[in-house]
């Protein structure tokens, strides 16, 4: 981690547990900020070093890894069933909505705010290894959470990642907790989430979980089979899906031809939903790559 990256670990409160008092998650939280301030304001270079790039790759690849085992077990994709798409009136400016998953660090947000137009993080909530994700939440008009569920091919699972035997109970308490620390946030999508999003009884209790809290739940689409199609129309949910991942690869040549798949589906559709995660390459590509969103409307996820 960068020496300035350690330097904010120094001024950082402890790391929420079920049993904080969130007051005082608020209160150490603002004087965190107060000691940060001189650090945010300093002119701060795009450059990432070696060990952002240590950094990154803890989380790297973690969906589009899920996904693409889920395919070569499988044999073949599979689209999800039953998804039903929003349509709008004729002659509407078709809309992309991009989504960065895993956010979890300062460098990460700077460079996501760098990127000239709307883009959707998706924040993990708060661990040991990620303490700072609810301040840097309000740092955005719109963000996410990034909701770490069961999958059976990704080998370092976050801390109080949902598991299929959890019970409702067990669930609904996560969610509650996760509501404390970002009482503003409704849109939730799956972080890995293979296992889970396959398993129709888990699926059933989450979003039902869910829908009684007011939230929203988003496909990452990390599996073929995902249920969370016919578990939402059970419940009389709309549910958004992932058309297209963004970086299957960190080469910046094939995520501008995601990108490009991106714009092409949101044209053919109305709209699109891409999402991308908090690399080095992937976040100056969409920052450069303007010309490529040409006729779209980059819009947050809230507003498709």
């Amino acid at each position: 981690m960068l020496d300035e990256e350690k330097a904010r670990q120094v001024t950082l409160p402890p790391t929420p547990t079920p049993e904080t008092n969130m007051s005082t998650v608020i209160e150490s939280n603002q004087s965190a900020d107060k000691a940060l301030e001189h650090n945010e304001t300093q002119a701060i270079t795009p450059a990432i070093s070696q060990a952002h790039e240590e950094e990154n790759k803890a989380h790297e690849l973690s969906e589009v890894s899920d996904y693409q085992r889920s395919i070569k077990e499988s044999g073949k994709p599979h689209k999800p069933h039953e998804v039903i798409r929003k349509k709008y009136p004729e002659g509407t400016t078709p809309k992309l909505a991009i989504i960065i998953d895993d956010v979890s660090f300062p460098w990460q947000t700077r460079m996501i705010k760098d990127i000239p137009y709307k883009v959707t993080p998706s924040f993990f909530p708060p661990t040991k290894g990620h303490p700072e994700t609810v301040r840097l939440s309000h740092e955005f008009e719109f963000a996410m959470i990034h909701l770490p569920m069961e999958s059976k091919n990704y080998s370092s699972p976050e801390p109080d990642t949902l598991n299929i035997v959890d019970s409702s109970e067990v669930i609904e308490r996560r969610i509650k907790r996760i509501k404390e620390w970002f009482p503003e946030l409704v849109y939730y999508n799956n972080h890995t989430g293979g296992s889970f999003t396959a398993d129709y009884n888990a699926m059933d209790r989450l979003v039902k979980i869910m829908k009684e809290h007011g939230l929203v739940f988003v496909d990452s689409r990390t599996v073929g089979n995902s249920k969370a199609p016919e578990i939402t129309k059970k419940y009389d949910m709309f549910l958004y899906s992932r058309d297209v991942f963004l970086d299957n690869s960190l080469d910046k040549n094939l995520i501008r031809i995601q990108l490009k798949e991106a714009v092409m589906k949101a044209k053919k559709h109305g709209y699109a939903i891409a999402i991308g995660h908090p690399h080095k390459n992937t976040l100056e590509v969409l920052r450069d790559s303007r010309d490529l969103l040409e006729g779209i409307d980059l819009v947050y996820l809230k507003d498709l």
